[in-house]
């Protein structure tokens, strides 16, 4: 019961303050002592706050976040709580809200009062408890009276009504569409703020942050959110809305609702061959041209066969460039089941997971050096289909040579 003595000893005094002037003589000081003594006892503050109690509405969802002007039903959303993962009405324990005229807010502060067990006076009053009994045992009004005039506070309406300033959206259900107000869950605001701010300005993360700008260790740390947002309810006067958010002061986060940031991939993974996946001849055009005129020239001395030669380690060394970016994705990328199709040769080419075969094993190196040079020759014959000269027994040799030198050695020519 220390609350409740607190609480009107708390209203009684802020009564007189407001009052009580120095010009006022002894007389009339000792009158306005005596009106509050009165007006604040129980015979005489019960009754009367019963009666007002039905001023307030208590809810879980306000419709006046929306817009405070809005007048839509009591809503008391009684949800069971479940582990499935979300957070829901139901599954975040948070007290219910309150709106109404602002005149009777004392009215809910009393009704929020803990009794010595804990539980409020409003609890209480719904289980017909003997300690609120007692409380309530006044000559003026019955215990019934009281409790009936309490318990209006709670009172739903018969029938739901919503109303034009409150969001709205079409839902589809069963081939149709329900038209659905969108009400807010102001006890999770309430929770979510809460939280963020214990989170951001307790005493621990304020000393772990100051341990990092002196660059000193801290046991625990801190943690944060980024990219929060904050948006007001109802302006200056944010006990319009509901008592949640003028606690508030009409301040509530929201959290970041963007796509994720994807980092770009430097090479495309192959899920069933790297050079039909991760290749793209028209890519290589630029490095094919030089081959193709040194090719189609009528002149064949040295200085064009070591041209030849050049340009075809130079467009070896652009292809591995392109595999040790698909090796350099992380070790062991091909054995997830989405690349469960790629050949077990390119595996140990391009997955470090295989490394140890890749040194000691040479089984695989003939397939990868055949099909590079096939894709070599492929690609050659795609781009340049129109003018392309058919490439003799020799250099078919010297491509073949020049991939297996290549991927053996396992690095590029230039470096």
């Amino acid at each position: 019961m220390e609350q409740v003595k607190h609480f009107f000893d708390d209203r009684q005094a802020t009564w007189l303050k407001a009052r009580l002037k120095p010009s006022l003589n002894t007389d009339e000081q000792n009158q306005l002592h005596q009106d509050a003594t009165e007006k604040f006892a129980l015979a005489n503050w019960l009754p009367d706050a019963a009666k007002r109690a039905g001023q307030l509405t208590m809810v879980s969802h306000p419709g006046k976040f929306s817009h405070p002007s809005a007048k839509t039903s009591s809503v008391i959303a009684n949800n069971i709580p479940a582990q499935d993962g979300y957070l829901r009405s139901g599954n975040v324990d948070y007290p219910l809200d309150v709106f109404g005229n602002a005149a009777a807010m004392d009215v809910y502060k009393f009704l929020s009062l803990e009794m010595g067990d804990g539980q409020t006076v409003l609890s209480h009053l719904e289980q017909d408890s003997p300690a609120v009994q007692a409380l309530m045992a006044i000559p003026t009004a019955s215990y019934q009276q009281l409790k009936q005039g309490f318990l209006g506070i709670k009172q739903l309406a018969e029938s739901s009504k919503t109303d034009h300033l409150v969001k709205q959206v079409y839902f589809p259900v069963d081939g149709e569409y329900h038209l659905l107000s969108i009400m807010t869950a102001s006890g999770l605001l309430t929770q979510l703020k809460s939280r963020i701010d214990q989170m951001r300005f307790s005493e621990q993360a304020k000393q772990a942050r100051e341990n990092r700008k002196k660059n000193l260790h801290h046991a625990d740390g801190y943690d944060d959110l980024p990219n929060l947002t904050v948006t007001a309810f109802g302006g200056t006067q944010p006990q319009n809305v509901s008592v949640l958010n003028s606690q508030n002061a009409g301040r509530a986060y929201l959290l970041a609702s963007i796509p994720p940031g994807f980092q770009q991939r430097q090479a495309r993974l192959p899920s069933q061959n790297f050079f039909k996946n991760s290749l793209n001849p028209k890519r290589f055009k630029d490095e094919f041209e030089p081959l193709d005129k040194l090719i189609r020239t009528d002149l064949n001395n040295v200085h064009i066969r070591e041209g030849i030669r050049n340009c075809l380690k130079y467009l070896i060394d652009r292809v591995l460039q392109r595999a040790f970016a698909v090796r350099a994705f992380g070790v062991g990328w091909s054995q997830t089941e989405h690349y469960q199709n790629l050949p077990q040769a390119q595996r140990i080419w391009l997955d470090d997971a295989y490394l140890e075969q890749r040194q000691k094993e040479d089984e695989w190196l003939e397939e990868i050096v055949l099909a590079f040079a096939n894709w070599i020759l492929d690609s050659y014959e795609l781009l340049f289909k129109q003018t392309c000269t058919q490439l003799s027994d020799y250099e078919l040799r010297e491509v073949k040579r020049y991939v297996e030198l290549a991927v053996s050695d396992d690095q590029e020519f230039f470096k």
